[in-house]
């Protein structure tokens, strides 16, 4: 339970996953997408963030969001700093979606278009408040890839500017808004900011966040319980069968019982499987025996 009473910003990701990403909340992040990018779709689909592993000892990655609509890939990247790298890292992303679509059998899909947004703290208001990124070539400054587009939403300029009932990016403020600021805008605001304020009190109001956002702290507990108890159990047995090995085995049982907590836990309040995998590292097939 989240005896502190902890409100979470939607610059969150896993907040910002929580409110847009929950089944039945999909028209949502749909018109969330459909205001940065200026359209609108007939079709809309979430589909797995996970990317494939170039080798068996990379560790598996992750996108925040990867949507399908139309024939665009949509990527959304919630990033609550700026720091050196980050924009390497999230161009190698959606890269990585690109090569993974983009190709079919020997021949390369043309009517594909791929699209990352970028949702950024930290980029200073000097910059405008969405620019538009594209591959060119710098010599001819042609175009060099022409279906990939890369936002870049400054949510530091956004938050800057005066509030204007007229402003097409009003919604964008909510993402970093504090509880009191959120519901002012939410009150000032249309229908779908007034949606945004209310499935995030809703998961607030019912501790369901509390368990959700504190995956990695409650992961981190449980092990660290399962552990101890794994140690102490290893140690016991280490007295007829040997300290070391016992003490292997109780580690290594710990780190297992406590990984199955965790998603048996993550289950419970709803998050999807693919995610649990991303958190804990258990295999999909384990999870689902668990359910």
């Amino acid at each position: 339970m989240n005896t502190k009473k902890d409100f979470y910003k939607l610059i969150n990701d896993k907040m910002f996953k929580a409110v847009f990403c929950t089944p039945g909340n999909e028209d949502l992040l749909k018109e969330f997408t459909e205001r940065i990018l200026k359209t609108k779709f007939k079709n809309f689909k979430i589909i797995s963030p996970e990317l494939t592993k170039n080798n068996i000892y990379e560790k598996g990655k992750y996108l925040d969001i990867l949507i399908k609509t139309n024939n665009i890939f949509v990527n959304i990247e919630i990033n609550s700093q700026n720091y050196n790298g980050l924009s390497e890292r999230n161009f190698s992303y959606i890269a990585l979606v690109y090569a993974s679509h983009i190709k079919v059998g020997e021949e390369y899909n043309n009517n594909l278009d791929f699209v990352q947004i970028n949702l950024t703290v930290g980029l200073g208001t000097n910059q405008p408040e969405i620019s538009v990124s594209r591959v060119i070539n710098k010599d001819t400054l042609k175009l060099k890839v022409r279906n990939l587009d890369i936002y870049d939403v400054n949510l530091d300029k956004i938050n800057s500017r005066c509030y204007n009932k007229d402003d097409e990016y009003n919604f964008l403020k909510m993402i970093t808004a504090p509880k009191e600021e959120l519901e002012k805008l939410a009150e000032k605001g249309d229908d779908f900011m007034k949606e945004i304020n209310k499935q995030v009190n809703k998961l607030h109001d019912e501790n369901y966040f509390a368990n959700f956002i504190s995956v990695e702290e409650d992961e981190r507990k449980i092990r660290n319980t399962y552990y101890k108890n794994g140690e102490r159990r290893g140690e016991e047995n280490g007295i007829k069968i040997g300290e070391k090995r016992g003490k292997e085995t109780g580690i290594k049982i710990g780190k297992e019982n406590a990984l199955i907590e965790t998603a048996k836990n993550l289950l419970k309040y709803g998050m999807p499987i693919n995610d649990i995998v991303k958190n804990t590292g258990l295999s999909k097939q384990k999870i689902e025996s668990l359910q």
